[in-house]
């Protein structure tokens, strides 16, 4: 089985430390109080760490989520320091939030599909349904109501990722965090998709053969044309 991952087991579990670590740098004490709660779940991290980020496009295998979502946490948590008017710890656990949802929306065991729920529902409603679980299990933990508009601005977070209504997204970016959010997780699909189709290309030559789904051939990097030869 090993020799058909994407992701070994040991990329697996070094990513999933990073995303803990991450998670446990989260200095404001709600947010922070949140994070544990999603980090104490063992059978959402679980799920989290094997679940695929699409069945088609970016990150199409076991592992793709976790391996986005750490890229958008890490890339969110260096981009803060640029825009200092943005809340890091807003941008990080976001970052860990968005795709959440997809450990519901997706199946993996056998082959990649969708789940009933995530055909009727998908992952933005799915990540509201976790989020707001949680929030509720931190309010328990703490002892104390989660700051309201911190709540929102989680929430919005989520519904605006995709950037766009037309994509998806029921309202677009209102906040600094969220066009953040969008802009990122944007940046990093494209990117994956782009070093995937460059990567397992097998036409000779400079050029990708013709991708429908990005609508170009692309022109290799200078380090696969080296791989092939």
């Amino acid at each position: 089985e090993e020799d058909f991952l994407t992701i070994a087991r040991d990329d697996i579990d070094r990513l999933a430390s990073k995303a803990a670590d991450l998670l446990r740098s989260i200095a404001d004490p709600s947010l922070g109080n949140l994070a544990e709660c999603f980090l104490q779940d063992r059978e959402l991290w679980s799920r989290f760490t094997l679940a695929p980020a699409g069945v088609k496009l970016h990150h199409a295998y076991p592992g793709g989520l976790l391996e986005h979502t750490v890229q958008l946490m890490e890339i969110s948590d260096r981009i803060s320091t640029c825009y200092p008017e943005a809340d890091r710890d807003q941008l990080v656990l976001g970052a860990f939030l968005h795709d959440l949802g997809k450990t519901e929306e997706l199946r993996w065991e056998n082959e990649l599909s969708y789940s009933d729920e995530g055909q009727l529902l998908g992952h933005l409603v799915l990540g509201l349904e976790l989020l707001e679980h949680k929030i509720h299990e931190s309010e328990e933990l703490s002892g104390e109501e989660f700051p309201k508009e911190m709540r929102m601005r989680l929430r919005h977070m989520l519904v605006a990722h995709h950037g766009e209504q037309e994509y998806g997204s029921p309202r677009v970016p209102m906040t600094l965090e969220a066009l953040i959010l969008f802009s990122l997780d944007t940046m990093d699909a494209k990117a994956a998709a782009f070093i995937q189709q460059m990567r397992d290309d097998s036409n000779p030559g400079a050029w990708t053969a013709y991708n429908p789904n990005l609508g170009r051939r692309l022109f290799k990097a200078d380090v696969f044309m080296n791989h092939e030869e």
